[in-house]
């Protein structure tokens, strides 16, 4: 057999090809000899059957297809090439050997080649896009009818101009006209603009480009009826093709009862938090009145106490070692009962946060929890305290304990790293261990009590608390705190 070479030059001494439009064509050529081997291929079919060109040459053409398929495809060209009979033009859909499906578009004719004889000369293009379309087009076409004619929603059909932006209406259903107010004849005359609140314009061009690259989208506005009245729906819009345009069919569903339901439970939601974050504050200055009084009043008790057992043991004789040592322990517990005060007073309320701030009390309660725990804190704080409201300064402080808190019980974690910082109009903390890091079940658990506390804690505030953990790598737990009152404002507009 000759070689793929050799052909060439014979075919190009006949001059009975198109030379360079052979390997330039962007269509699959394939030259197939009586018995169906193929004799010359070029880049594209190569492209088409996902072969390199040497796999090819001189192999019988059905292997390119699966196993199933060979034979049937092989014996249907032999007994064309044998009558002489060929199949000039028709679309298959066939399987290829790596098990991919693809429709392809054939075109054959027998041609005489000098030295060699009759051959048959195939050019092939892989129309898989171009029937995938159709089917979707039928099935989108079928889907339409049955939900165009049955649905109990707006139904709205439009078709896109060269310039991708919403035409007219080519179609409504009966439900869109009487819940608009507009007839038929007159929704036809119109463009979606026109049924669309002005303030909500741009979200609806928003979804309109998100559409054009997904081809589904789901999304709200507001209506505006022919009387003005408006109507809050749920939009859902298909793309397709009709007729070689493309066109949108948008399914609204009126969810004003709904969007009432929201605000009314929007605002009582809030209700609730601005009542949490009341108690939270009272319960903070309850923490700290608790802990002035136990400072003050135990604390001056245990200081008398101390000065008596210390007036009392110097009148002792040295003769009286005995009492002397009793009077000492009683001192020694003394001590010991005024350092616990200390501690109960600093978990109630710390000084440090009232009296030097938030950047101090967070590296006190860092080496607190560096000498109690062992576990090594590393910290990176502002040079100067932030102007941040005594409200914010306690629920980041409050988080920050809490944190440490859980780092101390769970993580298992040699090194905490915190951060503190302010971006533009936020605070950010950072608290990152690297210990055996908190999984998304432990995350979303209804027991994770102290994790909830965070959350609502920043979320009463305006803030968020969010936390990212890694296994055997660690936990993160950022806080995101604004500086200015922004859901004060939000509560205050909500009001409006």
């Amino acid at each position: 057999m000759s070689s793929e070479l050799e052909l060439e030059e014979k075919i190009n001494k006949t001059e009975t090809l198109f030379g360079w439009l052979w390997e330039l064509s962007v269509d699959g050529m394939r030259l197939l000899d009586s018995l169906g081997r193929i004799m010359m291929v070029n880049d594209a079919y190569c492209r088409v059957v996902e072969k390199k060109k040497e796999d090819l040459v001189g192999k019988i053409f059905s292997e390119v297809y699966a196993e199933p398929e060979r034979e049937r495809l092989l014996t249907s060209y032999l007994i064309d090439a044998r009558s002489n009979t060929i199949k000039t033009h028709f679309e298959r859909e066939d399987t290829l050997w790596n098990g991919k499906k693809c429709w392809f578009d054939f075109s054959n004719s027998f041609i005489e080649i000098p030295e060699i004889g009759k051959v048959t000369l195939s050019i092939i293009k892989n129309i898989t896009e171009r029937k995938r379309s159709e089917l979707e087009l039928k099935d989108s076409e079928e889907k339409y009818r049955t939900l165009f004619n049955n649905a109990n929603d707006a139904v709205f059909v439009t078709l896109l101009s060269e310039g991708k932006t919403y035409g007219d209406f080519i179609e409504v259903n009966e439900i869109a006209c009487e819940r608009l107010g507009y007839t038929k004849e007159e929704f036809l005359k119109l463009s979606p603009s026109a049924i669309i609140l002005p303030g909500y314009i741009d979200e609806f061009n928003k979804y309109n480009e998100k559409l054009l690259k997904e081809t589904h989208v789901v999304y709200e506005l507001v209506h505006r009826a022919k009387d003005n009245h408006q109507i809050f729906v749920e939009v859902s819009s298909h793309l397709f093709t009709y007729k070689g345009k493309l066109t949108v069919l948008s399914v609204a569903r009126d969810i004003t009862e709904r969007k009432k339901a929201e605000k009314k439970l929007s605002k009582t939601s809030m209700r609730l938090r601005n009542l949490a974050s009341h108690l939270q504050s009272v319960r903070e200055e309850e923490r700290a009145t608790i802990a002035r009084e136990i400072h003050d009043e135990l604390g001056q008790v245990l200081t008398v106490l101390k000065i008596q057992i210390a007036l009392l043991s110097n009148k002792l004789r040295k003769d009286q070692k005995e009492l002397k040592d009793k009077l000492d322990y009683v001192s020694g517990l003394i001590d010991s009962t005024v350092g616990k005060v200390q501690r109960i007073t600093a978990k109630l309320r710390p000084n440090i946060l009232d009296e030097l701030g938030l950047i101090p009390a967070i590296e006190w309660q860092a080496n607190e929890f560096q000498n109690v725990t062992g576990i090594q804190c590393s910290l990176s704080l502002p040079a100067e305290e932030v102007n941040l409201e005594e409200e914010k300064s306690t629920a980041i402080f409050r988080i920050f304990q809490e944190a440490l808190t859980n780092v101390m019980r769970h993580s298992s974690a040699k090194i905490v790293s915190i951060l503190l910082q302010t971006i533009n109009n936020l605070m950010i903390l950072k608290i990152n261990d690297n210990g055996i890091g908190i999984n998304n079940e432990q995350l979303s658990a209804s027991k994770s009590l102290g994790i909830i506390g965070m959350k609502e804690r920043a979320l009463l505030l305006g803030g968020e608390v969010i936390i990212e953990g890694t296994p055997g790598k660690g936990t993160e737990v950022k806080v995101e705190m604004p500086l200015t009152n922004i859901l004060k404002q939000r509560v205050d507009d909500d009001n409006d």
